[in-house]
């Protein structure tokens, strides 16, 4: 075995995975106003994305639009779309990263312990918890009665629980937001050959080939080779998946994301010193990626043939003439994928600048991000449901809504943490030891 790394925390990915994990919040919350992507919370209320996509259903059929990739006519509708391309594909790096730290201190028996503890025992909570109760929640406006709810309730925990033991048979079923808990345990699982490979064999020929991403000459692993990958893998799979909320073939493509924040750590010194030095290179780069994003965003909006959302090739886009690929979705994989990586390496080199640094709250934050994220999206739809009806604007609803879910899920947080058997329940860390040294660490979502 070799000895046991210096320990070394990074502060900056500690803050950027908090305030990633923040802005689900008011993400959930724009897209129920903007987008009307909860239908069920107010079917009275006019949202910006239904009227675009009343006029898209109009040219190319009820299933060629998808809500998650919708931008509406208002600037807030544009920043929901921009964000959603690149912010979980940051989280999902970030968990890479933490990976490859994590099983540098540990056998791959105890590394499958920890990550089931961290992750499976969560997520099943969800199941039998908080995604039963959005379902009664939904199910409010649906002809059904007492008993309905309560077998819908049984039968949602029983049919799931069953489910997670083959690998993406929920891409059929609904996991709701909790998906990304088991992406990320199915990812951990797959990839464990490479790292157990790479852990015991560092000088191999796996471990090497591995390494080359900083090792290329003008930095072209990183700014060239990992985004064409990403867009190759658009490529081959987005005309026939398209996009499912973490599955289809974002399932794959976050994939690879995880792997390379892996990669990224695997050779840790040669990263942080790329992300140090090549502050001005990806700063333009990603300026100009959003440049073409916007314009293939047009686009899409002027075709209505889902460039960025993918499934062009379905039955209902064949009278648009496209089989499998046009010169316009062929670009839109590379512009998407390339826009998406460009603002993670954004967000990571400035993060360096200037979050690499300890506060005394940052701990407490990092506690509460796994129930947070468990319980906002219940929380979201109640309070939609009270203030859609409110005559407020969206602006103010946006606003009101945020403040209101995060106060929720701060309330839920305190009372989960006050007892060791609710602190497992939703992945709420145990505090160090006072003076204790921190773990080599760049803390990943499962790691919360």
């Amino acid at each position: 075995m070799d000895d046991i790394p210096k320990k070394v925390r990074r502060h900056d990915i500690d803050w950027l995975r908090v305030i990633l994990f923040a802005l689900l919040i008011p993400f959930h919350v724009g897209i129920g106003v903007y987008w009307g992507a909860y239908d069920f919370v107010e079917p009275e209320h006019e949202f910006e994305g239904e009227r675009n996509r009343e006029a898209l259903d109009g040219d190319v059929g009820e299933e060629a639009t998808n809500v998650y990739s919708f931008a509406g006519d208002g600037f807030i509708s544009y920043i929901l779309t921009w964000m959603h391309e690149w912010r979980l594909a940051a989280l999902f790096m970030i968990s890479g990263m933490g990976t490859a730290f994590a099983f540098k201190r540990r056998t791959w028996k105890l590394f499958l312990k920890e990550r089931s503890k961290r992750l499976l025992i969560p997520m099943f909570v969800g199941i039998w918890t908080v995604t039963p109760l959005t379902w009664m929640i939904i199910l409010k406006y649906f002809p059904s009665g007492l008993l309905e709810g309560i077998l819908a309730f049984l039968g949602f925990g029983i049919v799931m629980t069953l489910a997670m033991a083959i690998p993406l048979v929920s891409r059929y079923l609904s996991l709701g937001h909790l998906w990304f808990i088991w992406s990320l345990f199915q990812y951990s699982l797959f990839l464990l050959p490479i790292f157990y490979v790479v852990r015991n064999y560092p000088e191999g020929k796996i471990a090497r080939l591995l390494k080359t991403t900083f090792r290329m000459p003008f930095k072209l692993g990183p700014l060239l080779v990992l985004p064409v990958i990403l867009s190759i893998s658009d490529v081959i799979l987005k005309p026939i998946m398209g996009e499912a909320i973490g599955f289809g073939y974002e399932w794959f493509w976050y994939l690879l994301i995880f792997f390379f924040g892996y990669l990224f750590i695997i050779d840790k010194e040669r990263y942080f010193h790329f992300i140090d030095n090549s502050r001005i290179q990806i700063t333009v780069a990603t300026m100009i990626s959003t440049l073409a994003f916007i314009w293939i965003k047009s686009e899409e909006t002027k075709s209505g043939i889902p460039y960025i959302g993918g499934g062009w090739a379905g039955e209902e886009y064949k009278q648009l003439g496209i089989e499998y690929h046009t010169n316009m979705t062929l670009i839109s994989c590379f512009i998407t994928s390339f826009h998406a990586w460009f603002w993670c390496l954004f967000v990571f080199t400035w993060g360096a600048k200037y979050l690499n640094r300890p506060s005394k709250n940052l701990t407490y934050l990092n506690q509460g991000v796994y129930p947070f994220y468990i319980i906002h999206q219940p929380i979201v739809y109640v309070i939609l449901l009270v203030l859609l009806g409110s005559g407020y604007s969206n602006l103010v609803i946006l606003i009101l809504g945020t403040a209101v879910v995060t106060f929720g899920c701060w309330i839920f947080f305190e009372i989960m943490k006050r007892h060791w058997i609710t602190r497992a329940m939703y992945g709420i860390k145990e505090l160090p030891i006072k003076n204790e040294i921190m773990t080599e660490s760049v803390p990943a979502v499962e790691e919360k």
